[in-house]
């Protein structure tokens, strides 16, 4: 439904859910390693439990997150659109790329999240915080007109061909 995104905690999870949510789940699998008392081991650190959001995910998180996950789990069936899409919203497959506010482009979920690590790691790609010049080795993205985002040259490709394909990806 409008508004969610897939969890994507596992491969194949698509259970619905913010997109707070799922980056907060993107960040957990990120730092999953170090949160696990040994490589060998799933047993996890202090302070921190097993995600089950889905069967064997032993990501090991914040308990306040593994509620999360387990409320979204109570809540998937009522966050699925009905049978036929929406009009207005990303068609089967598809979600908003969100590279700025109101950035509405319909991409894959592989390439929205790739844009939110762009995002993230932002400050650390510019000469400095006043001055939006790209570090040698990246460009600005331009997913969007204030777009200065500054990626590595093939993400650029890749946001100027989603752009071009916008209009195929929007139900109507």
């Amino acid at each position: 439904m409008s508004g969610f995104v897939w969890r994507e905690a596992t491969s194949g999870d698509h259970v619905c859910v913010t997109p707070g949510t799922r980056a907060q789940v993107q960040d957990d699998n990120a730092h999953a390693a170090s949160r696990r008392v040994s490589a060998t081991d799933a047993t996890c650190v202090s302070g921190f439990v097993w995600r089950e959001a889905t069967a064997g995910d032993l990501v090991c998180v914040a308990p306040g997150t593994r509620a999360q996950a387990k409320d979204d789990n109570a809540h998937a069936a009522s966050r699925v659109a009905g049978t036929t899409t929406p009009a207005g919203t990303c068609v089967s497959g598809f979600v908003w790329r969100e590279a700025t506010a109101g950035d509405r482009v319909c991409v894959t979920p592989g390439t929205r999240a790739q844009v939110q690590d762009d995002n993230a790691h932002a400050a650390s790609r510019r000469v400095s915080a006043t001055n939006p010049t790209c570090v040698s080795g990246f460009v600005w993205r331009e997913a969007t007109a204030n777009d200065l985002v500054c990626v590595a040259p093939g993400t650029r490709a890749q946001a100027k061909d989603d752009n071009a394909h916008a209009a195929s990806r929007i139900a109507s």
